[in-house]
């Protein structure tokens, strides 16, 4: 029988009806696959998945495809939001076997949990092919199987990965590598990687950012991120309407999205044309804060104060139907003889910019959404009407810890209030919800057994901490930051190696057939890069040298991989640019002499986005202590002293 009904995943629930007897990953399930001696089908998906939601619909209710799977197969469903450790390994693995990733991700395992088989979306008669070509090979070619799942099984194990170390101490300029592929790979037209679909890039975005202004000249990196961010907030990629990002578009010019939309695009993004406004003052950025911002209070902000995970791309079973409009009903609510610059402005035609004549609102020039309020006022309170997608609930620690760090971006950029106060809001129902009993959870709710937290869940709960006392300079967030730190440390070290990365589940939750280690930013900052700038942060803020060591070796693990392929490990290389080739200027400040407001307030010799200030902690007896790389100099009571050694090192 199907037993996920009791399941609280909003993705497992979708299946709970289904005539497939579906259970969730646990022992129990694993352990009758051993009895009964049946191979098992993991289906890994997400709730806000179309292809997972098509699949579903044209295979997992019917009861032909239910018969086959229930006969011959344990089958488990796992939600990739909740349980991100097995869609890790999963989906490595069916990429070694020469498939391409992706949702819904569907892998055979013998009942020892080792892969042999698996894809993503297969049609249904495929489907039932597949399923009917595994249970004869099970059965009479099982040594085949097993050799295989074997050797899938050991090349998954992090722990016999090697790395070449570069050493970071040279005078080389490592970064210049990296800016010619990095520029290549861009589209200088519309942004993004030259490529279909195309997805935002926070990562890579926020390290270009990041330069130096002497190198934006050299190389025109400025314009490069510009054009991303611009043509990303005129395209359908974003709501025009409520505000906030769909997951990705499915061409190259942001135009038709994917229509879901998902937490930890959205407060990244947040953060990402936060840092650009830092820069340019760009009126269309501070709008596009702003309305994500408020996207995210209206739409996905809980009743505990926590944020949920996602929206849906489908509602009344068809994508994008909540987000696009047929010409008549437009013109009906904003008569088009009397606003043809809407219509012009929003790319809007008779017979629709889209499929089935219907009109995805693109904007054809970067100008603020202000000129067409009362127009856009009217399409929103249109839009209540209509069924709204379906929000998967989940909350989970990684990417509420992120918004806490985008909110303080915010703050920093835009001088708002409101959005420093909802910061230190968020992360006292986090400590009030995630930590229960000294222990840190992955989300909120859990049907059994409580889903500890990931390494990215820490690394990036340690960061938000670090954002609000370098903020505040309230002691306690440091206090907890190290605690943190000192969790993952501990708890996420390797069994089976001396690595110095950390493993992504931790020692106390249950084994697996491989360790991982989260090294790549891709969609998001991988687990250890976070870690990374963590160690380096509080090393320097507590002056622990085994940190400040332990960062560095590391980044000298890892600048190999980010520099021969710069696009997936830029918030490393970011890491590298901020603390070894193009340092910023840590200052740490005294907050009884000099508030935090003061400091952004004043002159430096230094360009102020190079410059990054922590509060000295209650022992230290200066005002300032600068450092600059390796390089540190003797502290200082007065702000003109402070001037002088910046002055010194220019």
């Amino acid at each position: 029988m199907n037993k996920l009904k009791n399941e609280v995943s909003t993705y497992l629930l979708q299946h709970k009806d289904n005539p497939v007897h579906w259970e969730a990953w646990n022992s129990e399930a694993l352990d009758r696959s051993i009895v009964e001696d049946k191979p098992i089908i993991i289906s890994i998906g997400y709730a806000a998945c179309h292809w997972c939601h098509v699949m579903e619909h044209e295979s997992f209710e019917d009861q032909e495809v239910a018969n086959l799977m229930n006969s011959h197969f344990v089958n488990i469903k796992i939600d990739r939001e909740e349980r991100p450790d097995l869609d890790m390994i999963y989906m490595e693995a069916i990429q070694k076997m020469g498939i391409r990733g992706g949702w819904p991700l569907n892998v055979f395992l013998m009942p020892n949990k080792k892969p042999f088989y698996g894809g993503t979306y297969f049609p249904k008669n495929n489907w039932i092919s597949i399923l009917k070509s595994i249970d004869e090979a099970f059965k009479y070619n099982r040594a085949e199987l097993e050799k295989s799942a074997d050797g899938f099984s050991k090349s998954l194990n992090d722990s016999n990965v090697t790395f070449n170390k570069i050493n970071l101490t040279s005078n080389e300029k490592h970064l210049e590598k990296v800016f010619h592929i990095i520029k290549l790979s861009l589209d200088p037209v519309f942004g993004g990687i030259k490529q279909a679909p195309k997805f935002p890039l926070p990562c890579l975005i926020d390290f270009l950012i990041n330069l130096p202004n002497s190198e934006y000249l050299k190389i025109g990196v400025r314009e490069l991120y510009q054009v991303h961010l611009q043509k990303m907030a005129q395209g359908g990629i974003y709501d025009q309407i409520e505000g906030g990002f769909s997951r990705y578009s499915v061409d190259s010019e942001w135009f038709c999205p994917h229509f879901e939309k998902m937490l930890y695009d959205n407060v990244q993004l947040i953060k990402t044309y936060s840092l650009a406004y830092s820069k340019t003052n760009f009126d269309l950025y501070k709008e596009v804060i702003s309305d994500t911002i408020h996207f995210l209070n209206e739409r996905l902000r809980g009743e505990n104060g926590l944020y949920y995970s996602s929206i849906d791309a489908d509602s009344e079973g068809e994508e994008g139907k909540y987000y696009t409009w047929d010409f008549k009903e437009l013109n009906t609510l904003i008569p088009c003889k009397q606003n043809q610059e809407f219509y012009n402005h929003f790319s809007i035609i008779v017979n629709g910019n889209w499929e089935n004549k219907k009109n995805i609102l693109y904007k054809i020039s970067p100008i603020s959404n202000k000129s067409f309020s009362v127009q856009l006022k009217i399409l929103k309170k249109s839009k209540s009407n209509r069924v709204i997608p379906n929000t998967d609930t989940k909350q989970i620690l990684s990417w509420n810890a992120i918004l806490v760090s985008s909110l303080i971006q915010a703050y920093t950029s835009l001088n708002n209030l409101a959005y420093i106060e909802l910061a230190k809001s968020i992360i006292k129902q986090i400590e009030n919800h995630f930590i229960v009993n000294e222990s840190y959870l992955h989300q909120v709710k859990y049907s059994t057994n409580p889903i500890m937290a990931f390494l990215d869940d820490m690394a990036l709960l340690t960061k938000a901490y670090i954002d609000l006392y370098e903020l505040s300079g309230d002691v306690d967030y440091i206090i907890k930051a190290n605690k943190c730190l000192k969790e993952m440390l501990e708890n996420y070290k390797s069994k089976k190696s001396q690595s110095v990365f950390l493993n992504y589940y931790s020692n106390q939750s249950e084994e697996l057939i491989a360790e991982k280690y989260e090294l790549n930013d891709s969609v998001m900052p991988s687990s250890n890069s976070i870690l990374c700038e963590c160690l380096f942060k509080i090393g320097f803020i507590n002056q622990v040298p085994d940190y400040t060591i332990k960062a560095k070796e590391m980044l000298e693990n890892m600048m190999e991989s980010a520099l021969n392929n710069p696009l997936y490990f830029s918030n490393w290389l970011k890491i590298y640019c901020d603390y070894v080739e193009y340092p910023k200027a840590l200052i740490k400040y005294n907050s009884n002499f000099i508030s935090y407001e003061q400091i952004k307030q004043s002159e430096f010799p230094i360009d102020k986005t190079m410059l990054n200030f922590t509060p000295t902690l209650h022992n230290d007896s200066f005002n300032f202590y600068l450092c600059i790389g390796e390089t540190c100099y003797s502290p200082t009571n007065t702000m003109d002293e402070l001037r002088i050694q910046m002055m010194s090192v220019i």
